[in-house]
């Protein structure tokens, strides 16, 4: 799922009203946070107070708005109210995201269904039976998660599954853009999560890694050999510890 990208802090946002409402904010509204298709917009409303607006950025329309009382509100209720807005817009952004990609799914059953006409009345069969075993097993035809995380992200199948089934060029278009920035991130986060994974394995190995330190030891003997002997006395059943002549 796409991430919020926040421009300014939930506590700050009265504060940064305040500070640009006879500036900025006097000329247009400002975003203050995105996610996927939404924005979240600061803008000075007709009374001078302080108004929070979500935009539909692809439908260019508003979703919801809100007013606060500059002079009767406080930076805790306004931090609040941007962080449920924010909320808000990662709920929408996620249902977005997931009714298009169930729409692509959708249309890779069809295209399985093509491809094993023949295969209908065994598969029929199949169904009318429970075997916990085979269902456990099956590769046939893969559910909504397993297409997700398979053939999804082969783009160049999922392109062709969006001109193969979409005539409309601008809905063909929409798809296509969502296919491709939705298959980039969710890559992108695979790669970046085997990063952490091998940074944590070296990180472990490097700590198991043996190392050789060398210690000045003061020892009160007759003389050398009557020194070496005592000291080896003393480290005797330690085999890490080694003693030179």
């Amino acid at each position: 799922m796409s991430k919020t990208f926040k421009y300014i802090q939930y506590d700050d946002a009265l504060k940064t009203f305040k500070e640009f409402r006879d500036t900025i904010l006097s000329e247009r509204p400002v975003v203050i946070a995105r996610q996927g298709d939404y924005s979240l917009l600061m803008e000075k409303a007709v009374d001078g107070n302080m108004g929070l607006k979500i935009l539909n950025d692809a439908k260019k329309s508003v979703v919801s708005e809100r007013t606060y009382e500059v002079e009767n509100t406080t930076d805790d209720l306004v931090s609040r109210g941007v962080r449920h807005a924010c909320q808000k817009m990662a709920e929408l952004s996620d249902e977005d995201v997931n009714s298009k990609r169930f729409q692509i799914w959708k249309w890779y059953l069809l295209d399985w269904q093509k491809n094993h006409e023949g295969q209908s009345r065994e598969m029929m069969n199949k169904e009318l039976e429970w075997d916990e075993e085979r269902i456990k097993t099956e590769t046939d035809l893969m559910d909504m998660e397993k297409f997700l995380h398979g053939e999804y992200l082969n783009l160049g199948n999922t392109l062709m599954l969006i001109d193969k089934f979409l005539t409309d060029q601008a809905h063909k278009e929409l798809f296509r853009k969502f296919a491709v920035a939705d298959i980039m991130e969710m890559t992108s986060e695979d790669t970046k999560e085997k990063s952490l994974e091998e940074a944590e394995r070296r990180s472990q190995e490097e700590e198991l890694k043996l190392h050789t330190y060398q210690f000045t030891v003061s020892v009160e003997a007759t003389d050398k050999d009557h020194a070496r002997q005592a000291l080896l006395r003393y480290l005797a059943g330690d085999d890490r510890i080694s003693v030179q002549k």
